[in-house]
């Protein structure tokens, strides 16, 4: 009784709604009276106005009263046809409504194909319960509910988060003359995975084939159970489903490669991401809008946007309208690299033919600006960005971070007092880069008022707070006063995690004290935090810089004992540590065994071993490991360029580092300052003076100006040669640029001129900041 008292209480209250949707709902139904004759409204008028597609909710409400006082009334089918119309156009309460009239009027009787109707409102409305209590009507009249009805309370238990409900109402279906169908299934898979049971959501998927055809998992069966686990990471056995969807003649559609895609693109598995791309457009499928951006940012994450560059004018080709969140990406990966105005043209094609960039396209390029250091750059986008879109607290949290960075702490408030003006309230992330800041330029009374600010303004200090708190101090070389917080922390409840060690680790170990980081790992340990690989490449790298390098390799060989895995950071740092110290042999078996573990080098591998092996004069070696990745279309940057030419200048093989010199522009790269130094040092030692003056002059047409290492290379070089009037020329050229000579070309002058006597002489010609040196 109870359950149909609710029933009956809902469908009371929903007839007599008054929210838009309902409202007219709650139109009388017109009786007529005397001779009063009853409108005519045909069934097969009622059935094709239902399936127009023109049919509004005020029509279909017109219709329904219409038809319940029509002579003759129309069949229940012409009805159910009218609310299925209703809630398609998901007006779920007035559908109930309906359903409480028909159930006062006489002539015509809700049929089991209406109670499916209003099971399936109650549940897309999230409104189960009441489902239930209309299934529990249904029963007492007599009637045999239907799998379609089940199906609806199934789904709604699982949006409901009740699988376990869900899971016993499919486990009675038989019992109820029900048999689950392939709908049933589906339904509580994608419960189960949504509730993070995914072995559970695979092992009803595996007994499906026991239940018969009607439970033959379909593409919505396969697409949701490889989606989420590739949102967990588990790829492989995604694909070993893609496998079988073939096996079991089930077509793969663009939803399912979308969802392999993205779980490769999140391990940064950018390669495998792309072969599924290729495999997907070879299987005839057109990639969308989805396809391109999540694979456009697996490239960008990897330093490759130029590469997803080229996807977006491909997906511009193949018909996708690229969206805000595609243009997003390469501005967002262009800053990742430094490009800026490579990012800051896309941001300007967006401006000019859409689509118009959101406040997050703002904020992604703002933050480029901050950095890279372009701080006036960054403030006049925030500007220009306010006169047509409104900044959230992400971009003023970028700008605040920015300006703390620099100590500008005026504007900082000035811009935190605009920002609370517009109804913006700072949150920890605001707070904690102002206490960075206060930190950084000693503002220790500010900090911790500002931290009884966050108190007051209800804004509690997180982990996250207190471990930035303790890298500013830690970088400031406060490691004792970082410490220190540690205990703050513990006073405020709040239990410091391996971020926090890690931090207070690294802190110790650029002070020098290696053994003060040992105790807060051993800390970390007795609190039940295990250290991570991030933990280990801290101390590893201390050992080595100390030259302790047996140790460095006693703890690396170990990590694998303690459950942690080697990482390409991991062998980075032990390979500069043998290298340092001359260990060329262990340097070489150690990147044998990095690689047949299958840890592929990254940029900085290659950097680590041209240094080693030119620092360490094994030549021959590192030419060939420069030319292999060259062939082998790895992409080396400049410094990898400047170790193999440093080398081979310093090995006296100037030829050979003037064709490398000459190979740079071909790779799309550009020499830095320090490239020209080394090339001018070249040249000195040539005695090519007139070559190296004019590479005095490309570097300043080229942007890339000399500096005080260019001119004292040099001047050290003429004087080498005994080309005193020259060098006494290229010194007065420093001096105009503003450069000063360093002490060891300092001393050379002196003792040059004083070798010949002429020491007063030659002092007359040089510049007054040399001359005010020696009075």
């Amino acid at each position: 009784m109870h359950e149909e008292e609710e029933w009956h209480r809902f469908l009371a209250l929903s007839s007599t709604s008054s929210s838009p949707t309902t409202s007219s709902s709650s139109r009388p139904i017109k009786k007529t009276t005397g001779g009063t004759k009853p409108p005519f409204l045909t069934e097969r008028a009622l059935v094709e106005r239902c399936r127009s597609n023109a049919l509004t909710v005020e029509d279909a409400l017109d219709l329904f009263n219409a038809a319940v006082v029509a002579a003759p009334k129309p069949s229940i089918y012409a009805i159910n046809l009218l609310l299925g119309a209703i809630a398609r156009m998901k007006h779920y309460p007035v559908v109930i409504s309906l359903c409480n009239k028909l159930n006062l009027l006489s002539g015509i009787q809700p049929n089991i194909c209406t109670y499916s109707i209003v099971i399936s409102s109650c549940c897309r409305m999230n409104s189960v319960d009441l489902g239930f209590s209309v299934l529990g009507g249904l029963l007492k009249r007599g009637l045999s509910p239907r799998t379609t009805m089940l199906n609806h309370l199934i789904n709604g238990l699982c949006c409901d988060k009740r699988v376990r409900e869900a899971a016993m109402l499919f486990d009675k279906m038989p019992l109820m003359g029900c048999q689950p169908n392939v709908v049933s299934c589906s339904a509580l898979i994608k419960g189960l995975c949504n509730t993070g049971s995914t072995a559970l959501a695979l092992e009803l998927h595996q007994k499906m084939a026991m239940l018969g055809d009607a439970c033959k998992p379909n593409i919505f069966t396969y697409n949701t159970i490889i989606h989420h686990l590739c949102k967990e990471g588990r790829v492989s056995d995604a694909c070993k489903l893609l496998e079988e969807m073939s096996r079991a003649g089930v077509k793969q559609d663009v939803r399912t490669y979308n969802s392999v895609i993205y779980g490769h693109s999140a391990l940064g598995h950018w390669k495998q991401a792309v072969g599924i791309f290729k495999e997907m457009v070879d299987q005839g499928f057109s990639p969308d809008v989805v396809t391109f951006s999540m694979l456009m940012g697996a490239l960008s994450k990897h330093g490759r946007t130029a590469e997803a560059h080229k996807l977006l004018d491909l997906m511009k080709e193949r018909g996708e309208q690229p969206d805000v969140i595609s243009y997003t990406i390469l501005v967002q990966g262009y800053c990742q690299e430094g490009r800026l105005a490579d990012a800051r043209e896309v941001f300007n094609s967006m401006l000019v033919k859409g689509p118009a960039p959101n406040s997050h396209t703002y904020s992604v390029l703002i933050n480029g600006f901050v950095r890279n250091q372009k701080m006036d750059e960054a403030v006049e986008l925030f500007n220009k960005m306010q006169r047509g879109v409104e900044p959230d607290i992400v971009t003023y949290n970028t700008v605040l971070d920015g300006l703390c960075h620099l100590g500008r702490v005026e504007d900082v408030r000035v811009l935190l007092d605009e920002m609370m003006h517009q109804g913006i309230h700072p949150n920890v992330v605001t707070y904690s880069s102002i206490l960075c800041a206060f930190c950084r330029l000693g503002k220790w009374k500010e900090a911790h008022q500002l931290l009884h600010e966050m108190t007051v303004q209800q804004i509690h200090p997180d982990i996250v707070t207190f471990n930035v708190l303790i890298d500013a101090i830690c970088k400031e070389g406060m490691v004792r006063e970082a410490h220190g917080l540690l205990e703050e922390m513990s006073c405020r409840g709040m239990e410091p995690n391996v971020v926090t060690y890690n931090t207070l680790m690294d802190g110790y170990c650029m002070v020098g004290q290696l053994s003060d980081a040992v105790r807060v790992c051993d800390l970390m340990v007795l609190k039940g935090h295990g250290p991570n690989a991030f933990s280990y490449n801290i101390l590893v790298d201390s050992y080595c810089k100390s030259g302790r390098i047996d140790e460095a390799l006693s703890l690396f060989s170990g990590m694998p004992h303690k459950g942690v895995q080697h990482t390409v950071i991991t062998y980075n740092t032990m390979l500069a540590g043998l290298y340092r110290v001359g260990r060329v042999a262990d340097a070489e078996n150690l990147h044998d065994k990095m690689l047949a573990a299958g840890i592929c080098p990254n940029l900085r591998t290659y950097n680590i071993i041209l240094d080693g092996l030119c620092k360490n004069q094994y030549i021959d070696e590192a030419m060939k490991l420069f030319q292999d990745a060259l062939s082998s279309n790895v992409n080396l940057d400049i410094v990898c360029f400047n170790s193999m030419i440093d080398g081979l200048v310093k090995a006296e093989r100037f030829q050979a580092a003037k064709n490398i010199f000459n190979t740079i522009h071909v790779k799309d790269l550009k020499p830095d300052v320090i490239t020209f130094n080394i090339m001018v040092n070249g040249l000195m030692k040539e005695g090519l003076f007139d070559e190296a003056n004019n590479l005095l002059l490309h570097m300043e047409k080229s942007g890339c100006p000399a500096n005080s290492t260019t001119f004292n290379t040099i001047i050290h070089g003429l004087l080498e040669k005994e080309e005193i009037e020259r060098a006494i020329n290229m010194i007065r050229k420093m001096k105009e640029r503003g450069f000063s000579l360093v002490a060891s070309t300092a001393s050379q002058i002196f003792n040059l001129f004083s070798k010949d006597g002429q020491y007063h002489e030659y002092l007359k010609l040089l510049p007054d900041f040399y001359q005010d040196g020696t009075k």
